[in-house]
């Protein structure tokens, strides 16, 4: 393959994230696998980042990218809770989001980037963005390496989409884990650059942010 010599900025570091948002709770995910070029990087980095006490950041594409968004928004949350007197929700933080992303369209970031959390009700909600700073509010969401193998599992299990008895299946906390769980342990059988191992959280409003880590084939 012929390919023009020059200056290009962006690389992609592999990586795969979820979201599920329920009536009172978010789970997300990430795979711990940072590949780049079919070399693996580091076998425990995980692409959810706590942005404070209710909600997380989820981030695949360009390491360096990824970084400097999440180093840019914890300045711009401190400086709201500044100026404010009082933690930023939300639905306020995916706003804050977009605008940056739009700030820089002219040479964007070079992401997949969702924002969860729960809402002023309590209730889980899920924003995703495309790389200017689009956005949409989402029941779950899927970003990274493998997600045209996860997204249609999402769309039939969670909106019944393409099975023989279709609309959205009501789960609890616990049976979405489950779900998430098995969905990595099938995928990362197909996808190369999914796998070592999957961190969880479940985000509630009585218990906070609870964590569990689950092995995935090492190969």
């Amino acid at each position: 393959m012929v390919k023009e010599h020059g200056w290009y900025p962006y690389e992609f570091q592999s990586g795969t994230t979820v979201a599920v948002a329920g009536d009172d709770y978010v789970v997300v995910a990430s795979d711990t696998r940072l590949t780049e070029n079919y070399a693996i990087l580091s076998r425990t980095h995980s692409n959810v980042y706590k942005m404070h006490n209710n909600s997380l950041l989820l981030s695949t594409g360009f390491l360096g990218d990824v970084l400097t968004l999440k180093k840019t928004l914890e300045g711009r949350i401190k400086t709201y809770e500044y100026t404010h007197n009082k933690p930023i929700s939300t639905p306020a933080l995916a706003q804050m989001i977009s605008i940056m992303m739009y700030g820089r369209r002219f040479f964007p970031y070079y992401t997949n980037t969702v924002i969860t959390g729960l809402d002023t009700t309590g209730k889980g909600c899920i924003f995703a963005f495309d790389p200017v700073g689009s956005m949409t509010q989402q029941l779950y969401a899927c970003e990274g390496s493998a997600m045209p193998l996860i997204l249609p599992i999402l769309d039939a299990h969670i909106l019944g989409k393409n099975t023989t008895h279709p609309g959205p299946v009501k789960r609890t906390k616990e049976e979405t884990v489950k779900m998430i769980k098995d969905i990595y342990m099938a995928a990362c059988e197909r996808n190369v650059e999914l796998g070592d191992g999957v961190v969880i959280h479940t985000l509630t409003k009585d218990k906070g942010i609870e964590t569990d880590v689950h092995s995935l084939r090492k190969d």
